[in-house]
């Protein structure tokens, strides 16, 4: 009977070790995923502070919101905080510029150019974009035709990006949900902003 017990007793030691190591291990790789995803973020956004104007540029690297072999779509921005403003209404403003820039091989419509978002079930509407200079991008090699809008996004819509956790977005005849890692450039790009922008300030008051 001592013996039985013995085996047993080895045997409840042994898996639990077995079990807590397991639990070790994932913790460990979600760390690690954490981490990833952190970094992977952090590479698409950049921060530049000019130290003579006192102006801070952030800017989010192009993000694919539809990837398809005739046509991408991508989005990037671009915040400039800390910079004089030409009325005093602008005063405490932020004002993200978002290029949407298109790359296609034959006819896209882009129906009325309407830009709307769905942001965890709450609509935001930005209204008709108009056409803006790529001066920042260049034809993707396995396209022949590149397009252009650019809009402005206020401070109440960065916030509303900030928290949000699925994104859809129409842009004309264009619907898209976009991808987790787009959503969480987008969310960490409005947060930064939003940041930076109340540092900026309280070191002007």
């Amino acid at each position: 009977m001592r013996p039985i017990l013995v085996c047993a007793l080895m045997l409840v030691i042994v898996g639990s070790i077995f079990f807590v190591r397991g639990q070790e291990d994932q913790q460990e790789m979600k760390g690690a995923s954490q981490t990833s995803d952190a970094k992977s973020t952090s590479d698409q956004i950049e921060v530049k502070n000019d130290r003579f104007s006192g102006v801070t540029t952030v800017k989010l690297k192009p993000q694919v919101v539809l990837d398809k072999p005739e046509h991408q779509l991508t989005i990037r921005s671009e915040t400039k905080l800390g910079d004089k403003k030409s009325h005093e209404w602008e005063m405490g403003t932020v004002s993200a510029y978002v290029w949407l820039e298109s790359h296609y091989n034959r006819s896209v419509d882009y129906g009325d150019r309407e830009l709307h978002f769905i942001i965890d079930g709450k609509p935001l509407d930005i209204g008709r974009i108009t056409g803006g200079s790529p001066t920042e991008s260049t034809l993707k090699p396995a396209f022949k035709i590149m397009a252009s809008f650019v809009s402005i996004f206020n401070r109440s819509k960065l916030e509303q990006i900030s928290n949000g956790k699925r994104i859809e977005m129409r842009f004309g005849t264009v619907e898209v949900t976009l991808g987790q890692p787009v959503v969480t450039a987008l969310r960490e790009y409005a947060s930064q902003v939003l940041t930076l922008d109340k540092t900026t300030r309280e070191k002007k008051t």
